[in-house]
């Protein structure tokens, strides 16, 4: 007869095991979900207080791309290095 090993431990169990580039696509779409979301309240307040919907893509473009690209860095950089090992 054969011996009997105990299960491992806690976390194994519970390890998330997910494609890297499931989990980058979805971080993708989440960026520009949320980029949506933000023009929509600025063109709200744009338009409220009379200002140009250009100066609102404006800032879209930039700030809002850079504080995304900021918010994500390090997550997005995570995922394209497990998709490379």
């Amino acid at each position: 007869m054969g011996t009997q090993l105990p299960l491992p431990g806690y976390w194994p169990r519970n390890a998330s095991w997910t494609d890297p580039r499931d989990e980058l696509g979805q971080l993708r779409r989440d960026k520009l979900e949320a980029k949506h979301e933000i023009r929509q309240v600025l063109d709200k307040y744009a338009e409220r207080h009379g200002i140009d919907a250009s100066e609102v893509g404006r800032l879209v473009l930039g700030y809002v791309d850079d504080l995304l690209g900021d918010l994500f860095y390090e997550k997005e950089n995570d995922l394209l290095d497990g998709m490379t090992s």
